[in-house]
């Protein structure tokens, strides 16, 4: 047996036999899988460290069959998110890209920073969480090596001039020029105020101080779920 601390952020939950969870953790470390025992018994010291959405440094002890969850130090629970439809429907959407990126012992300090950041935003901030999640997807897929061309085009490498938006093609990665429509895969149109707003917020981060309406959050999801390859459970609100 092994035992090693780690910060991390729980992706999910399941139960496990009668007062026990399989937790699902982020951590900078990679995505763990973690037995807590015990920790739905009402005095378990475990419980506040083994709900959906928490950061705490968590003690780690790995046997043969599981990885088990020793302790845990509560650093934020998050708890507004639980008061706010929308916030908890992108929490829960950014959470589950996650799970489905992030390996079991590989480098994941970046997603783990945005994810902590942007569960920050939604919680304590008057951020918009449309404008929250779409910075997190578009960062997020920098993250992974996937930072989108916003000023050149993509297919012949002209310089695009945005007075009336631009295209975007998905699987290419950025903007098309109008000379380029005809060789442009999947994809769609970029109002001005859309191109704009990714421009500025590859620069601020998951912030979510940009207009909220000028997102262009479909088209984020899906650039990102072409690069993941992978569907991810939809929104469970509309925003």
């Amino acid at each position: 047996m092994g035992a090693y601390s780690v910060e991390g952020i729980v992706l999910r939950h399941a139960d496990y036999r009668e007062n026990d969870r399989m937790l699902t953790l982020l951590t900078p470390r990679g995505r763990v899988d973690a037995l807590s025992r015990g920790c739905k018994r009402p005095k378990s010291p475990l419980l506040p460290g083994s709900e959906v959405f928490v950061l705490g440094n968590y003690e780690l002890v790995t046997s043969k069959n599981h990885t088990l969850v020793a302790n845990c130090l509560l650093r934020d629970s998050f708890y507004n998110l639980r008061l706010d439809i929308d916030a908890l429907a992108c929490a829960a959407y950014m959470a589950n890209i996650c799970e489905a990126t992030v390996q079991p012992e590989e480098n994941a300090q970046r997603p783990f920073l945005l994810l902590a950041h942007a569960l920050g935003y939604l919680c304590y901030n008057s951020y918009a969480p449309r404008a929250v999640l779409s910075a997190f997807l578009l960062h997020y897929a920098i993250a992974l090596g996937y930072r989108p061309r916003l000023h050149h085009c993509v297919i012949c490498g002209k310089e695009i001039d945005d007075s009336q938006g631009a295209l975007f093609d998905i699987e290419q990665g950025g903007v098309v020029c109008p000379d380029c429509k005809s060789r442009m895969g999947r994809g769609g149109l970029l109002k001005r105020t859309e191109l704009n707003w990714l421009r500025e917020a590859r620069e601020v981060g998951v912030k979510g101080e940009l207009p909220a309406e000028d997102a262009p959050l479909p088209l984020l999801q899906a650039y990102l779920e072409s690069r993941i390859d992978k569907r991810i459970p939809p929104l469970m609100t509309r925003l």
